[in-house]
């Protein structure tokens, strides 16, 4: 990723009123790095903790959980655990067959997502704030 995506999200930070912790700085690098990847939950501590040992676990979880209401990363539950991925956009998440989670950004997929979003709030009467879709054979 660009450097504009990390200074994105400290400005988005600081517009929101967080100080820009040490903490949220090795955090948000990490994502920064890994982001591209969906990486786990505890994929993420181990890269925190590889420089900064001192970080515990709650307050990398209590600092994810703001960057998700700051939509900075969006969590989603995968094989028992927490992944966290950084693209906002409407896609799929397509598993291959190594495990490894892959975005599938493709404007007919894309017309066919919001096909199916339309349909589902149409018959459930529920606006869809966000749809996950994860395709594993």
């Amino acid at each position: 990723m660009a450097k504009e995506f990390l200074e994105s999200m400290i400005d988005r930070l600081r517009e929101h009123g967080l100080r820009l912790t040490p903490q949220r700085l090795a955090l948000l690098r990490v994502i920064e790095n890994l982001g591209e990847h969906h990486p786990s939950f505890s994929e993420i501590c181990d890269a925190v903790w590889k420089d900064h040992p001192h970080v515990s676990q709650s307050t990398i979880l209590k600092n994810l959980g703001k960057f998700e209401e700051l939509e900075i990363v969006r969590g989603f539950s995968f094989r028992g655990e927490t992944h966290y991925e950084v693209n906002p956009a409407l896609h799929v998440n397509f598993v291959d067959t190594n495990g490894r989670i892959v975005d599938i950004e493709d404007e007919e997929v894309k017309q066919i997502l919001e096909e199916l979003i339309e349909k589902i709030q149409k018959k459930t009467g529920v606006n869809a704030k966000d749809l996950l879709v994860m395709v594993e054979k």
